[in-house]
């Protein structure tokens, strides 16, 4: 486990007159890493913008291409990366100086052979995080995100707000940042409030949410929902629930022959279902509610969403076969719906064989 110092002292440090371009993910991650950068920076200093998995590398090195980059002093991009090949082209650009990339998933690991990259899924030593982590499960690996990541590089960077404002950024940042990475569930009991914190995020849109945790902050509100969060929430969970009842008839079964190697093949059980609504709900039911499964399988339409408990796992190795990213229990790739089955066979060599 590295120090902040370990881990970021390679990188451009920011300044407080620096004007950032964010470039992130388009989830509740994402948001956070915006609420970081826009608590500490003067107003008006942070452009941002939101990428999903399939446009990232490529919208990375566009824009690094673009003009757009001199209006800024520092351009970074958080919890999403750039593809190997994509990486190795815009380590060559003119521009590079003002880049940093920080991210979070094992399939990144080789951005950190280049000076502006740090890919690091544990949280560092000397996180902020220690803290709420001080009675988390023995044994249990503690993760970063990439709005933990952010908040430590900032911090390692000597930006502080005062002590109040400061407490109440780290409370959110360590909501968002367990919830990402379920470290809420592994290492921290399962508290409602982190799921609670997502569905808020999804109920307000990246935006409203983003305004909303940046007002806590500034009135010291910490994780305080007010009356309208409240009914917020509770529309928003009825909505789900009744969403993820409709459709649970929907679940297919199977297995998935997976090669690993030219010498090895495993067989995974699968549990498999087309939808596109509230996905990380569709994943805590049917995790629940089918704990023997070794894979839980979501094709949203545009792309697959893989989530698995198994200790002897690794989602990302596997998603990494199609191109994909993504952690030892969550990861995914971009195809569309149709051309599920023929993907898997070409790289695979297999199909899914459902049992119903």
């Amino acid at each position: 486990m590295k120090t902040r110092k370990e881990l970021f002292e390679k990188l451009r440090k920011i300044k407080e007159t620096d004007r950032v371009l964010l470039l992130t993910h388009d989830d509740m991650d994402g948001a956070g890493a915006e609420i970081v950068l826009k608590a500490l920076l003067p107003e008006g200093q942070v452009s941002v913008r939101h990428f999903d998995n399939g446009s990232m590398s490529q919208q990375i090195y566009k824009i690094l291409l673009d003009d757009i980059v001199d209006k800024y002093d520092m351009v970074i991009a958080c919890d999403i990366s750039t593809s190997e090949y994509d990486s190795e082209f815009i380590n060559s650009l003119a521009n590079i100086e003002k880049f940093i990339m920080l991210d979070h998933h094992l399939t990144s690991l080789y951005i950190n052979q280049y000076e502006w990259g740090v890919s690091c899924s544990e949280k560092p030593h000397d996180s902020f995080l220690n803290w709420f982590y001080q009675n988390a499960a023995k044994n249990s690996v503690k993760h970063s995100s990439g709005t933990s990541l952010l908040l430590d590089y900032m911090e390692y960077c000597n930006f502080k707000l005062d002590v109040y404002s400061r407490n109440v950024l780290h409370q959110i940042a360590c909501f968002i940042s367990a919830y990402d990475t379920r470290d809420w569930k592994t290492c921290l009991s399962g508290k409602q409030i982190f799921n609670d914190y997502n569905l808020l995020f999804s109920a307000y849109g990246n935006d409203e949410f983003v305004k909303s945790m940046l007002s806590k902050i500034a009135d010291y509100r910490s994780n305080e929902w007010n009356d309208f969060d409240k009914r917020l929430l509770a529309i928003e969970k009825k909505k789900r629930a009744e969403h993820v009842r409709r459709i649970a008839t929907n679940i297919r079964f199977g297995f998935w022959d997976i090669p690993y190697n030219t010498s090895e093949i495993k067989e995974y059980s699968i549990a498999y279902i087309e939808e596109s609504k509230y996905i990380f709900d569709i994943f805590d039911y049917m995790r629940e509610t089918y704990p023997e499964i070794d894979l839980f399988i979501i094709n949203y339409g545009t792309g697959i969403s893989i989530r698995s408990d198994k200790e002897n796992i690794n989602v990302g190795k596997i998603v990494k076969t199609f191109g994909g990213g993504g952690h030892k229990g969550a990861g995914g790739f971009k195809l569309s719906k149709e051309k599920i089955q023929d993907c898997i066979e070409e790289s695979t060599g297999t199909k899914f064989f459902f049992q119903n």
